[in-house]
């Protein structure tokens, strides 16, 4: 064999080699800044249909478009007694109304009842949740310390900074359960506050369950936009500077509310935060689902 023949084919074959991989790298980075110039090209002619409908985005706007599923949910199958059992000291059974689905518990730590409307929540006892001074913008990891022992899966739940940020000055914190990273904006924790002290919680508990097994690509985030301010009613503004701001922009799950039912489905959904509405928009079919909420 003539190794110098031998040792020339395999540097030409390693060249050629790194030529298609250097060609490949360059064609998937060119690809790569199409997409970003297309997305960018997008968001300019959006801001400019915000500002034909007296809007503005003052929130970064998502690009990813996943391929995600619904997710079934339910209430939880735990029976009522037990889940009270396990948060709450010395409880005992005061009210059960099963015409109207209610129920109501008195323990060391308050009254807890089931709503008719399919919700937990607990008044605590006056002082009991009481903190030492204004905890100002620590307050919603300290409130969610403080309530997670006594809430049906407390550690689910994350804060949802973007309402609660928006809102300062209110005396009711949000909380949202998730799944597989994205919120569950129908799972949510509600703690109210009065000065410093945390005075009750509203829990609208979910289970869980299998996706359906054929998912879609969703649409993207600034297409969910573009239908909000298609039906924003420019005289709706009650800012004072005549423009409604859009303060977040979040993928997750949602449905309305469902209290009869056994098992239903949530929807991937682009919510859309401004400054007196929150928009629900369904990331598979871009109509949008509830506002004025």
């Amino acid at each position: 064999m003539d190794w110098s023949k031998a040792k020339t084919y395999l540097i030409l074959t390693f060249l050629l080699l790194d030529l298609v991989l250097g060609y490949q790298y360059y064609t998937s980075q060119q690809e790569a800044l199409g997409y970003v110039q297309s997305f960018d090209t997008q968001l300019e002619e959006l801001k400019e249909v915000l500002r034909e409908r007296k809007m503005m985005i003052v929130t970064e706007v998502p690009k990813e478009t996943p391929v995600l599923n619904f997710i079934q949910v339910w209430h939880p199958k735990e029976p009522i007694q037990q889940i009270a059992g396990k948060i709450l000291q010395d409880e005992r059974l005061v009210e059960n109304d099963q015409s109207r689905g209610t129920m109501k518990f008195r323990s060391l730590e308050g009254d807890f009842e089931v709503t008719p409307d399919g919700f937990f929540r607990l008044n605590f006892e006056p002082g009991l949740m009481k903190a030492e001074k204004d905890l100002g913008t620590k307050r919603g990891q300290y409130a969610l310390q403080r309530v997670a022992p006594y809430v049906w899966n407390g550690a689910m739940y994350k804060e949802d900074v973007a309402l609660n940020n928006f809102a300062k000055g209110t005396t009711t914190l949000r909380y949202l359960q998730s799944y597989q990273r994205y919120p569950i904006f129908s799972a949510v924790l509600e703690i109210n506050l009065q000065n410093a002290e945390i005075i009750s919680y509203k829990q609208k508990a979910l289970e869980v369950g299998a996706e359906e097994e054929v998912g879609q690509r969703v649409i993207s985030a600034i297409g969910a936009i573009r239908t909000v301010a298609e039906t924003f009613d420019p005289a709706a503004v009650t800012d004072p500077s005549g423009i409604a701001a859009i303060h977040d922009v979040k993928l997750g799950y949602y449905s309305q509310n469902y209290v009869g039912a056994d098992v239903w489905y949530l929807a991937p959904m682009w919510r859309i935060v401004t400054d007196g509405k929150v928009f629900y928009v369904n990331a598979l079919t871009g109509q949008l689902e509830d506002n004025g909420t």
